[in-house]
């Protein structure tokens, strides 16, 4: 609501003419009329309210799963789930006849996960 408020302010100092679907906000002549006012801050509440029920549903089903034993998140990296074309270059590495600017670009990966790779290897 209060972004709502202060998109609505920053219209009415631009004094523009908004046209949202059928729904048309008129600011060129300094103000808006109330009735419209009223309709958008409705609509911002609804808007927030829906917005409030969609994360409590997400947090009870977070809660729930948990209750239930399941494991969230991303899974854990290990030895033995590192791809095989990093396993394919990474000797290549280790011999310094690639660096690991070389060896991410081999392997299509981040930079960043190889270097993560690197540190479960060594």
């Amino acid at each position: 609501m209060k972004d709502l408020i202060e998109i609505l302010d920053i219209l009415k100092d631009k004094m523009v003419k908004v046209i949202l679907g059928s729904f048309t906000l008129d600011f060129r002549n300094g103000d808006v009329d109330p009735m419209v006012k009223a309709m958008v801050n409705m609509l911002g509440v609804f808007g927030e309210m829906e917005r409030d029920i969609t994360s409590s549903r997400v947090k009870s089903g977070l809660e729930n799963a948990k209750a239930n034993g399941k494991k969230l998140g991303r899974p854990n990296t290990t030895i033995d789930n590192i791809p095989n074309i990093f396993l394919k270059y990474y000797p290549r590495y280790k011999s310094k006849k690639i660096n690991k600017a070389e060896l991410a670009k081999l392997c299509k990966m981040s930079r960043t996960t190889i270097y993560k790779y690197i540190r479960l290897l060594e």
